[in-house]
């Protein structure tokens, strides 16, 4: 059994709180159905939302996958209405008598299995009315939710005008699952909070007047070196029988090098 987005059918993330008990994380305002399966045939099914029966299955071979919400039947033309998750109004202290109570942070989805036992008659199907949530529950807590009824609508267009009734055999198991927001779930203790963010540290004076001196450094290079090449390029060109000059200079200071040779 899960929570699931109406449109896409996307599980509700859900966490195992300290108490052992599953929490859906889920959002105000959106639409959902709880989705049932099971591989085991034969059995009654009744789903609760917030202690009000919502659905009730009976004598299926199996449940491979079924979207339950909100069920109505009129004319014998089934209708399923999706439940939405509504932010609960908070109560004074004067109202609930109490501080804030943890305990009514969360909402909670209760599917029970049954046997399915002897066939008790056959009956002609009456028309069923959805169920009524109380849209004007006050709760002492924050970032509460409780179920309304949505607006997404899956519909069976089966005319079967007779229904097969059965008695209610052992209870085989029951499912909970409880729901809250995220902030909810962190005051619940069933989430940790997240980290703060950290302020980026701050670099050191010198540093900065360091980086900027020796950013400066190559800049002055590159100053000389484009001064020195104006120079160089002001300058005449070398004269060629000068060098032939020197090139051809004799030694006149007289002194003997060990390594000269004479002719």
């Amino acid at each position: 059994m899960n929570l699931v987005r109406a449109d896409t059918k996307e599980v509700f993330k859900e966490h195992t709180g300290p108490d052992n008990n599953v929490y859906a994380e889920v959002e105000p305002g959106v639409d959902y159905f709880v989705r049932i399966s099971s591989t085991r045939g034969e059995l009654i099914v009744k789903t609760k939302v917030d202690g009000i029966q919502v659905h009730k299955m009976n004598g299926k071979p199996s449940i491979k996958c079924k979207y339950v919400g909100n069920w109505e039947r009129t004319n014998g033309e089934s209708k399923m209405t999706a439940l939405r998750f509504n932010s609960a109004a908070r109560s004074t202290k004067q109202e609930s008598g109490e501080t804030d109570n943890s305990s009514m942070l969360t909402g909670k989805v209760e599917v029970k299995f049954y046997e399915r036992g002897a066939q008790t008659g056959v009956k002609d199907y009456s028309d069923y009315a959805p169920k009524q949530f109380k849209s004007d529950v006050k709760v002492a807590g924050k970032k509460c939710v409780l179920s309304g009824t949505g607006s997404h609508v899956i519909s069976n267009t089966s005319k079967s005008k007779r229904n097969m009734k059965y008695e209610k055999g052992k209870r085989l198991c029951t499912i909970t699952l409880h729901y809250c927001t995220a902030m909810g779930l962190i005051l619940n203790k069933i989430l940790d909070a997240p980290p703060s963010s950290q302020p980026a540290p701050l670099v050191p004076a010198p540093l900065i007047e360091n980086d900027t001196k020796a950013s400066a450094e190559p800049e002055k290079k590159v100053k000389s070196e484009k001064k020195r090449s104006a120079s160089a390029a002001m300058l005449p060109p070398p004269d060629e029988n000068e060098n032939k000059k020197v090139a051809a200079a004799i030694d006149l200071t007289g002194d003997d090098d060990e390594n000269e040779r004479w002719l």
